[in-house]
């Protein structure tokens, strides 16, 4: 009972059901008296629609939607409500308060800010790949995969062709020269019904090509490149059409950087496999500070895992990562000046 704070926790590029992570989360927060709201992304658990498809714009929405809710609820009050966002969930959250002046807070954890899509991929190539032990060829080929795939998903020509194209001669293995050739086909333009499935069919052998390679766990480790091949053609390429690998994070985040005005919190853990932790705190206090932001908190956890874990999503939290939430979250919202709110 009383004039509580809430928060909506949004899921990462996952956009999986309600998982022990996220549950765990909520129940933090509402244990120290801040409401919380989690939910299946949609197409999973108990949700209708289909995430796959969904914009970085139709997510933003669901998040203000989701903001709404809570806020219309007694018992919170309505400025007092705030996104929470894991990996790409912390993207939303920055653009979602910098669309809606209402959100008013933000907690972003182990979210790209700012880092080119390419650079990204290339430091979890090697990271993921130096992790688990591989050699250094196959740590390379990972890299490659990652480099000419993104060009195939996202139909931006980005990558330097003769350095590609003299590594996958080395490696004699036709497969390379089938993904280098159906990235260029993907760069024509529009192509027909038939080029489409051709396309798909192709890819979905190269996948199954590579998928028993040791270096391949490090570049699809939850599936998620195997389920998009296995859609059929249509959907397929309203997944590339939809924008969703040739986003612009870099420009996007200063545009929203420069008019957000509530308190962010972000986060990052030291050893984050997916991004680069350090490159994207300096981004975002870059940009934070250049706007003259006047409320924002910054803080890297050593021996953390991209979830602020000791390991994976089914670990521990590192020590301090829930204390300083909400300790963040008590000195802005504190339970003696609700009532006057």
């Amino acid at each position: 009972t009383g004039d509580l704070p809430a928060v909506v926790i949004l899921a990462g590029s996952d956009r999986s059901p309600r998982g022990p992570l996220r549950i765990r989360l909520a129940r933090y927060f509402a244990a120290n008296n801040v409401v919380a709201l989690v939910y299946d992304s949609p197409g999973t658990g108990a949700s209708s629609g289909m995430a796959v498809l969904q914009s970085r714009d139709d997510r933003v929405a669901e998040a203000l939607i989701a903001a709404a809710f809570l806020g219309s609820k007694s018992g919170i009050h309505a400025d007092s409500v705030g996104i929470f966002g894991g990996s790409e969930g912390a993207d939303i959250a920055i653009m979602a308060a910098a669309r809606e002046p209402q959100v008013a807070f933000v907690i972003a954890v182990s979210g790209a800010m700012g880092v080119p899509v390419l650079d990204q991929l290339r430091y979890s190539a090697e990271k993921k790949g130096r992790d688990a032990g591989l050699a250094e060829q196959d740590i390379l080929k990972a890299t490659t995969f990652k480099e000419v795939a993104f060009v195939l998903l996202s139909g931006v020509d980005t990558v330097e062709w003769p350095l590609i194209q003299s590594r996958v001669s080395q490696w004699n293995d036709e497969s390379w020269a089938t993904l280098v050739r159906l990235a260029k086909t993907r760069l024509q333009g529009a192509l027909t019904g038939q080029q489409k499935e051709s396309l798909l069919v192709s890819l979905r052998q190269v996948v199954q090509r590579f998928s028993s390679e040791p270096w391949f766990a490090t570049v699809d480790p939850d599936g998620a490149l195997q389920r998009a091949v296995n859609l059929d053609a249509d959907l397929f390429f309203r997944l590339l059409e939809s924008g969703r690998y040739s986003r612009d994070l870099h420009r996007s985040l200063y545009r929203n950087a420069a008019v957000i005005r509530c308190p962010v919190l972000a986060i990052w853990g030291e050893r984050d496999s997916f991004l680069p932790p350090n490159q994207s705190a300096t981004t975002l206090r870059q940009f934070l500070s250049d706007a003259g932001h006047p409320d924002y908190q910054i803080r890297i956890f050593p021996a953390a895992s991209h979830f602020v874990t000791t390991s994976g999503p089914e670990s521990g939290f590192v020590p301090g990562y829930l204390e300083l939430m909400s300790e963040w979250m008590g000195a802005r919202f504190p339970a003696d000046k609700r009532a006057e709110r």
